[in-house]
């Protein structure tokens, strides 16, 4: 099992060369679903969804079907996406989001994709949901100048929520401040994000841009436009269906502005989506017959397959061969070093730490070897999963201690939820048991040992991509 030890080396060592490296400053399109789970797309193996759009992209691009975020709720894997950074490596360590009034979370001198982009010479932009945080502090006064915020970490514009729609302050905030000529009605934030983003990509159509458009759909509240009415699914699918169309008229925009072509779009999400059976809205869908994850274990908030693993589809017309797709594993923080390697940039030191160059998967023709070895997972009890190759390790034994910086009842309540859980680890091989039914650890000890090494070397040494120190 040394070998386990050797490929992550090896793996982390080789340096790629491919198609993307004869071409400079495509635009960068982030479509990042909130709560949208692995089998809620046709394109995914849903039936009875209106996704036309979305699968229109997986068409004309590269669908994956082990693509991760680093964490099974929103604040880990957004901090991730931004930064190329394992958020349980900042002083949150309970795997949880952060409250909306938070400060802002992201330290100003570290490397985000929106800073990586406008190093180069990209407008910067993020439309919808933020949830990492505003101020130095924490947001005492709505009313008073939201900053340091998205435009201290190298966005140009933000025009958003700062946390969920039932959170404060229920208002949008326009770049640094609550924005009081938009009206806040829930069930038309969709209609008034979607339509401040294809404004933004008309105001900027003459120079590269990198554009993160962050909706509301599918989270709570299921609030739905009142045009989006007739889903089997009931308002949890007619979400669906708004949140595609969102898709479709960005899409158009691009054709319009005879931008598709050199424009990469990255349709993905947050977390797993919810299965939880006191929720109404997703259990309405399940009963219904939606597999809101596919044929995955769990969903948002578990350690489980459910909880982690996104619907990720990748076009670049040219570039992405159309109709494919890939098995490779794939996580939200690879962003960084993959845009990063795209645009031509370089990534500082001490920066994008866990973030892999994946872009070979992007383009290759034939699967090739892994891109991406150890990919480290975190639930919002904390609990630790690494996977390597076809082996998912879960730690449940001698776990590391939870961070002080919460309060003292939200360290009790995350000690309390790790108490009452399984205490024993355990191995599943995802190939033979993708649906994580059997646990093998008892038949492959020396793995498992391995695999808890690797993972407790990864935390200690403060990275897992090679070369970022």
């Amino acid at each position: 099992m040394k070998k386990i030890g050797f490929l992550f080396v090896l793996f982390s060592s080789i340096v790629f060369s491919h198609a993307a490296d004869t071409y400079s400053k495509p635009n960068i399109v982030i479509l990042l679903a909130d709560d949208f789970g692995w089998g809620s797309l046709g394109c995914y193996g849903a039936v009875g969804v209106k996704t036309p759009n979305i699968d229109k992209l997986a068409k004309e691009g590269r669908k994956f079907t082990q693509a991760y975020a680093p964490g099974s709720v929103c604040s880990p894997s957004r901090y991730g996406l931004m930064t190329g950074r394992y958020y349980w490596r900042t002083s949150i360590k309970d795997g949880e989001v952060l409250a909306p009034n938070s400060p802002l979370h992201i330290e100003r001198n570290r490397l985000t994709l929106a800073s990586l982009a406008k190093s180069q010479g990209y407008a910067t932009a993020i439309i919808g949901k933020w949830h990492l945080g505003m101020t130095k502090g924490g947001v005492t006064d709505w009313k008073k100048p939201l900053s340091p915020g998205p435009l201290q970490v190298g966005f140009d514009h933000y025009f958003g929520m700062a946390a969920n729609v039932s959170n404060p302050p229920r208002s949008f905030i326009d770049d640094e401040e609550i924005s009081d000529y938009t009206p806040w009605k829930p069930d038309h934030i969709m209609e008034t994000l979607v339509k401040k983003t294809t404004q933004w990509i008309e105001a900027n159509k003459d120079h590269p841009f990198f554009l993160y458009y962050a909706p509301n759909a599918v989270h709570e509240p299921v609030v739905p436009n009142p045009k989006f009415r007739g889903s089997s699914y009931g308002s949890y699918g007619d979400f669906i269906d708004e949140l595609d169309s969102s898709v479709g008229q960005i899409l158009a925009t691009l054709d319009k502005l005879n931008l598709s072509n050199d424009t990469i779009v990255i349709f993905t999400s947050d977390n797993g989506g919810v299965i939880d059976e006191t929720n109404k809205n997703s259990q309405t869908a399940i009963k219904a017959g939606l597999a809101i994850n596919g044929p995955l274990k769990g969903g948002k908030h578990t350690e489980w397959e459910g909880g982690f693993r996104e619907p990720f589809i990748i076009r670049w017309p040219g570039k992405v061969p159309a109709g494919t797709l890939s098995n490779q594993v794939i996580c939200l923080t690879d962003m960084a070093a993959s845009i990063a390697h795209i645009i031509h940039a370089t990534l500082p030191k001490n920066n994008a730490e866990d973030s892999f160059d994946v872009t070979r998967a992007f383009f290759e023709t034939t699967q090739g070897v892994a891109v991406h070895n150890p990919l480290i997972l975190q639930a919002a009890d904390a609990t630790y999963c690494i996977r390597v190759g076809n082996w998912k390790f879960i730690e449940r034994a001698n776990v590391p201690a939870y961070d002080s910086s919460r309060t003292k009842l939200t360290i009790a309540a995350a000690k309390l939820k790790q108490q009452i859980g399984p205490q024993n680890d355990e191995l599943y091989n995802l190939k033979d048991d993708p649906y994580e039914t059997n646990n093998v650890i008892a038949q492959n000890q020396s793995v498992a040992r391995d695999l808890k090494l690797m993972l407790i070397n990864s935390r200690d040494s403060g990275y897992t991509r090679l070369g970022s120190k």
